[in-house]
């Protein structure tokens, strides 16, 4: 089955670019043909130059009837995603989404360009008038729009056959906005042949590599820095933590949001033994999670992304705190140790950091479920075939038809239509929801105050 595979790949400095070097060699493996369509004025680097087919995603629409299906490989950066988005709405294909979360790619493409109607037409295509309307106040007044309530996927789902995810989570938000859609759930993929076993000897060599002390507790973050990453409670944690143990050392791995203040986080946290790396080359990348005694991986909120670096943590055999929500809690109990999100999750993380810091077993036994897990659920093959399964199925199905997007809401002859619709949008705006049945009851016998008739006219 020869396939169009849409993707950043390396030289870009994306995760998605690594993870398609992984990928495409292992879906050849698995019988398919992948022709590469990349993002970029550099074509991927070597072997995948030399061993596949390259060409510009721009070519892709000329020659994509020569291919059985088109697979793109979409997330939520204008830098290393744009055209494959514009690509994905003119020719309908496969979709992977790496996370629901479209909004900061959609709104780059729209209002970042300028185009401030069409990224107001967008929040109404996804959301009908509750959207249209947060649109119309953003660019009327610069309120603010919480792009978690609006991720804007709903366009590119709409255009395509079908859409592969990494998780239940990811499947269940798209179908319950789109319950029409064809979703797979495959595997997210880890080469645990490229991934170094964080035994006691490696750890020792990658410490020595790196320059940290042996004796020392090292805890690691990785992955791109963004408020998300939670690391104001991590630093007050890793703060209690070195007054427990001097000797503890903080590593921040990922290249930093340009939108995410770190350096003032860090100073406002006051603590000493925090080092900022910044973007590490794979291999650095794997060492570094190597000499970790313990990888702390939080997120909050969510759009549905499955977190390659905590994966990679867990195939490492790398014990790991993670955030119990999203695709995260879908990792077995014991393969990873969970946080939950609310008022005590910082003294719940500094009681973990303490633990884990004083029972080396523990912290092994972690480590072996977690890498049993990867292995189990999440190796590279395993995934590749599910890959190769999930094409075939999706690029049998027909062409979209035209979607029926959620329309502004038309009052017509009847004034009553035209306050109900304004009404809900301004509700759902402010955030209620049927939880707040008080307020809805005060809400719905002020309308039926109104006194009007069957008719729409208002009784005299």
């Amino acid at each position: 089955m020869r396939i169009a595979y849409a993707s950043p790949f390396p030289p870009a400095t994306s995760g998605i670019a690594d993870y398609s070097a992984e990928l495409v060699p292992a879906l050849a493996a698995a019988g398919l043909a992948p022709v590469l369509f990349h993002e970029g004025r550099e074509p991927p680097a070597e072997p995948l130059c030399s061993r596949f087919e390259v060409r510009p995603v721009c070519e892709l629409a000329a020659c994509a009837g020569e291919l059985d299906a088109v697979v793109y490989q979409l997330g939520n950066s204008a830098p290393h995603h744009a055209e494959i988005y514009r690509a994905a709405l003119t020719v309908p294909g496969i979709v992977v989404l790496h996370e629901y979360m479209l909004h900061h790619l959609v709104s780059a493409l729209t209002l970042g360009a300028g185009d401030g109607e069409a990224y107001v037409e967008e929040l109404r295509y996804a959301a009908g008038e509750t959207g249209r309307r947060a649109g119309r106040r953003l660019l009327d007044t610069h309120h603010p729009i919480d792009p978690w309530r609006f991720p804007l996927f709903e366009r590119a789902v709409d255009r395509s056959r079908g859409v592969v995810v990494h998780s239940r989570f990811a499947a269940r938000r798209i179908l319950a906005s789109r319950a029409a859609a064809a979703v797979e759930v495959v595997p997210f993929p880890v080469d645990l042949a490229v991934l170094p076993e964080a035994t006691p000897a490696a750890r020792r060599t990658a410490r020595a590599e790196l320059g940290v002390a042996a004796d020392s507790f090292l805890v690691g973050t990785f992955g791109l820095v963004t408020p998300h990453k939670r690391l104001a409670p991590t630093l007050a944690a890793f703060a209690a933590l070195r007054r427990r143990r001097p000797d503890a050392e903080l590593w921040i791995c990922g290249e930093v949001s340009p939108h995410f203040d770190l350096p003032a986080l860090v100073r406002e946290a006051g603590v000493a033994g925090v080092r900022v790396t910044g973007r590490l080359p794979l291999a650095r990348l794997h060492a570094a999670m190597c000499a970790c005694d313990v990888a702390v991986n939080l997120r909050h909120p969510t759009g549905g992304e499955t977190s390659a670096s905590l994966l990679r943590l867990l195939g490492a055999g790398v014990p790991a705190i993670a955030t119990d929500s999203g695709s995260f809690a879908e990792i077995p109990d014991g393969a990873v140790a969970k946080l939950t999100i609310d008022e005590h999750e910082e003294a719940l993380l500094a009681a973990l950091l303490a633990r884990l810091a004083d029972d080396a077993e523990l912290r092994a036994r972690l480590g072996r479920e977690g890498r049993r897990h990867v292995a189990e659920a999440h190796a590279l093959e395993r995934s590749a075939g599910a890959y190769a399964a999930a094409i075939a199925r999706l690029a049998a199905r027909p062409e979209p038809p035209p979607a029926v997007a959620p329309l502004a809401a038309d009052a017509g002859d009847d004034p009553r239509l035209g306050l109900v619709a304004a009404l809900g949008a301004a509700v759902a705006d402010v955030g209620l929801d049927e939880r707040d049945e008080a307020m809805l009851a005060a809400l719905a016998a002020t309308v039926a105050e109104l006194g009007w008739s069957a008719s729409g006219a208002p009784r005299r």
